[in-house]
């Protein structure tokens, strides 16, 4: 019998059918990759699933063989054994950790019916013992680093499943996790497999796909490209095969015959509480990455740069003027010409309320509004060029941005900067929980701004990316510049001098 079974699972949203006809089976102690394109309907299945959107009718989801009645209501989750970690976790910020990991899970004093909170605070440091963390239970979410947020997510995952019963559903649960966060979690899965448990693991990260599943199902265009399909000598080209119907190929960049032009952005002094004194210059014609170990301070950068961070210091120069970063504000560093996207698109870089077309021509409205009146044609215009260009789908403009999947949602908040022509982009992960074939547009159109003259900075940890499209990348560590490496870069290189003698244990 299968421990999860999906028949016949459709969605339209308006016109748009984003999820047909898809079947699903998980065996028990599997685990299970889905896989697909941005937009293919991968998180839209597994909001089906989780009841946050109701089915088409004729959809059927069963759990050993019991149908899971629709809508689907919480309790009957609980109750068959489907726990989720979602893309955008979920979390209430201003709840304490323990109250995020522990919500519908409390125990109570049979007589006063009060919280036991101590047995609640035991019971949370175990499960981070479990992944090998240390977090304390009282912090705010709020004040959680993004691998924190991740961990925190998983952890209450953990602590409504019970072992080697039912299934979870890991939906690009990774992305935000760092290295030595990973392995604990892959241990951790094929644990829970060992032991029975079923996995559903959505993810963009094709590598991980072939290193951990033992099942892929492939969605394209809403529908399954490739049902089942045995891990086992496949390999990540087949996989992206089928997620598009054609071949990608991202090849490592080669030094570049031009000299980079003259100084956009000059920043001195540049500290936060992870970065110490940072110096740094931004050239038109040039993208520059930053990395190191997590929390090492590069993360900081982008913010800093756009005067996004509180108790900054520093000074940035853009276009001639200096900014005091103990004063400045954002708005003063976009009217300067500098644009920031932020790894966290839903908390940070969308307004997930407003319609795709507001979110996207949203920067440049003060520009173009009269005091009576702002015309919508110019906005619709602007909406259809960039949708266009970036291939966001569905090209709804009046949809609202949460509906859009997290690939297209990336899109949307890119889009919107690079539609303005910006002097300066600073981006942190700007390819995150995007598809292969997303991530080659995005790199391209950041490398197409440069190549017009802009300033670009990548903070990522994906060393892959910064050799496949960075003129030069510097490494951050102990909150100071450690290296800068130019001409021909590689992954391999980027990694080694970035944890080459790091005396600090890394942390989450």
């Amino acid at each position: 019998m299968e421990r999860l079974e999906v028949q016949n699972a459709s969605k339209t949203f308006g016109t748009a059918k984003v999820l047909d006809s898809v079947d699903l089976q998980l065996a028990p102690g599997e685990i299970h990759a889905l896989i697909g394109q941005n937009g293919s309907g991968k998180s839209t299945l597994i909001k089906l699933l989780s009841g946050f959107h109701p089915a088409d009718p004729g959809a059927r989801f069963l759990v050993n063989g019991t149908p899971l009645g629709l809508p689907v209501r919480v309790q009957a989750l609980k109750t068959l054994g489907l726990s989720f970690v979602h893309q955008d976790l979920g979390l209430v910020d201003s709840a304490s950790v323990l109250d995020n990991v522990r919500i519908g899970q409390f125990k109570v004093r049979r007589l006063s019916r009060r919280i036991r909170r101590s047995a609640e605070r035991d019971a949370v440091i175990a499960t981070f013992g479990r992944l090998g963390v240390s977090i304390d239970p009282d912090a705010p979410v709020a004040r959680l680093s993004a691998g924190q947020r991740a961990v925190v997510a998983i952890a209450r995952a953990l602590q409504t499943h019970t072992p080697g019963q039912g299934c979870i559903v890991f939906d690009e649960a990774t992305q935000a996790l760092p290295r030595r966060i990973l392995q604990e979690f892959w241990a951790i899965l094929h644990d829970l497999a060992n032991d029975g448990t079923s996995v559903l693991l959505v993810s963009h990260r094709l590598e991980e796909v072939v290193g951990h599943a033992g099942k892929v199902t492939v969605l394209r265009d809403g529908k399954v490209a490739g049902a089942g399909l045995p891990v086992t000598g496949i390999t990540e080209t087949e996989l992206t095969r089928l997620m598009l119907g054609r071949d990608v190929t991202l090849r490592p960049r080669t030094a570049r015959a031009a000299a980079p032009g003259h100084d956009v952005l000059v920043a001195t002094g540049l500290s936060s509480p992870r970065l110490n004194g940072l110096d740094l210059r931004l050239r038109s014609g040039e993208v520059t990455g930053i990395t190191g170990p997590a929390d090492s301070g590069y993360e900081d950068v982008p913010y800093l740069l756009a005067a996004a961070r509180p108790g900054a210091r520093g000074v940035v120069e853009v276009g001639g003027q200096a900014h005091d970063l103990a004063s400045s504000e954002p708005a003063a560093m976009i009217r300067a010409g500098v644009a920031l996207v932020p790894q966290d698109r839903a908390k940070d870089g969308l307004a997930l309320g407003l319609t795709a077309l507001e979110n996207v021509t949203i920067p440049r409205v003060p520009g173009r509004a009269s005091w009576y009146r702002l015309s919508s044609r110019w906005q619709r215009e602007e909406f259809s060029r960039v949708a266009a260009e970036f291939g966001i789908t569905p090209r709804l403009p009046d949809l609202p941005a949460s509906a859009f999947s997290g690939g297209n949602q990336q899109r949307l908040m890119l889009g919107k900067w690079l539609a303005g022509k910006p002097a300066v982009l600073v981006a942190h992960e700007p390819t995150q929980a995007v598809d292969v074939g997303a991530r080659a547009d995005l790199l391209h159109a950041l490398r197409a701004l440069a190549d017009s003259g802009a300033a670009v900075l990548i903070a990522s940890a994906e060393a892959d990316e910064l050799a496949t499209i960075c003129d030069r990348v510097i490494i951050v560590g102990l909150g100071r510049q450690r290296a800068e490496l130019t001409g021909e870069l590689t992954a391999e290189e980027i990694l080694a001098r970035s944890y080459a003698g790091e005396t600090s244990e890394e942390v989450v």
